[in-house]
């Protein structure tokens, strides 16, 4: 099986991956498609929502990512996942947290060690567990699914299972 961080949809290499709480579906939803990015799937859990949704706008030239302080509102919080943030560059996926519609703390997949937002090391013990911050440990060949697992672990997100 592949893990969903290669790929969460069929046919749709470039989907981010949003679990969220503190808003609604179809608050979120609304938003995505104020800003032109076409939600795919979506569920809602007992704590966590999720929706992926297309990197990329609908409208040709616009290559700007999701502006995802606008879609959580006070009180929300968003997990973000994306996937191929650049699938032409060969870039790794990159991972963003808000909270009342700031910038909690962001990295990419390639330079976890590397982190910015309002507190940047809000994850440095489940990074620094999984042994992901060390730029040694991440010439392992699992170590975006390592990721993904402390990033999911950290915030108690649902599983996410994928054919």
């Amino acid at each position: 099986m592949t893990h969903w961080i290669h790929g969460p949809l069929p046919h749709h290499e470039e989907a981010n991956v949003v679990f969220f709480r503190g808003t609604s579906l179809d608050a979120l939803t609304q938003g995505l498609l104020g800003q032109r990015r076409k939600p795919l799937a979506y569920g809602t859990g007992t704590d966590w929502g999720l929706v992926m949704h297309d990197m990329l706008s609908w409208e040709s030239g616009d290559y700007d990512l999701a502006h995802y302080g606008q879609l959580c509102p006070a009180g929300g919080e968003l997990v973000v996942f994306e996937i191929e943030p650049c699938l032409a560059k060969a870039h790794g996926p990159s991972f963003q947290y808000l909270r009342d519609g700031r910038l909690i703390t962001a990295f990419s997949f390639e330079t976890p060690y590397y982190r910015v937002g309002k507190e940047p090391d809000l994850l440095l013990p489940a990074l620094t567990a999984a042994n992901l911050i060390d730029p040694a440990d991440l010439d392992r060949d699992d170590n975006e699914e390592r990721t993904v697992e402390a990033i999911t672990g950290f915030f108690s997100l649902p599983e996410l299972e994928m054919p």
